[in-house]
């Protein structure tokens, strides 16, 4: 027969999310730049650079990258948000529905342009992203959001890009990753150095520093006070 203290160890170390012990999954949703467009190999990629990286810390952590080129905080939606005219439809493959049935310790979200590239307005992409973090809330899933990233456009699509910017640190605060200062020029555009030669994606030493800024936010500690903080409320 099993005794009492027994019981109480097997019960507790069930309820304790496995982050607490060091090893957590991360899912991140996304377009090109966390899919890896840019850098001239995917090792160079800032989603495969903190997969290594989380690796070194614990083999057992993990990344699953849900991102894919070309996609809006419309794709990503969760499944049962029904599909605005004349704008995408949720993708049950690469969104927030999938993300949470992937029983994440975190989800990062990295949207770098697409929106505003696909004339989508600051009101629109908010309201995506408050119905994100809604999901997200319900589910208890920490989750941070990159910032919009520079690209080579007309001005006016830029100053979108800027204006997206400085509401998503206003919006995240602590939660918000900044993909844009020292990336950008003061028109918006890609600093040539940055700029993987499309005037759209990054380069090897630009996925650097996004992995850099990713890595600065030490998700691992937050997370370990997160659902330490969990366990005794």
């Amino acid at each position: 027969v099993m005794k009492p203290v027994f019981k109480l160890i097997i019960t507790l170390s069930l309820l304790v999310p496995v982050s607490i012990y060091g090893q957590f999954r991360l899912v991140v949703l996304g377009s090109s730049t966390a899919a890896g467009a840019g850098p001239s190999h995917p090792d160079s990629a800032w989603v495969n650079r903190l997969n290594h990286h989380l690796k070194t810390l614990n083999p057992l952590n993990e990344v699953i990258n849900l991102a894919k080129g070309g996609y809006s905080t419309y794709h990503i939606l969760p499944n049962q948000v029904p599909q605005r005219e004349g704008r995408p439809a949720p993708d049950p493959n690469h969104n927030m529905s999938l993300a949470l049935a992937l029983q994440p310790h975190a989800i990062i979200i990295n949207m770098p342009s697409n929106d505003a590239a696909a004339g989508y307005t600051l009101t629109e992409q908010i309201t995506n992203y408050q119905i994100l973090i809604s999901w997200a809330n319900a589910a208890r899933i920490p989750l941070w959001v990159t910032t919009t990233q520079p690209r080579n456009r007309p001005a006016n699509a830029t100053q979108a890009l800027q204006e997206m910017m400085e509401k998503t640190h206003r919006i995240f605060g602590d939660k918000s990753i900044d993909f844009w200062t020292g990336l950008a020029t003061s028109a918006g555009t890609i600093i040539p150095t940055f700029d993987s030669g499309d005037g759209i994606h990054l380069n090897n030493a630009a996925h650097r520093m996004l992995f850099q800024r990713v890595l600065d936010k030490d998700i691992p500690t937050v997370l370990n006070q997160f659902y330490h903080q969990m366990l005794h409320h």
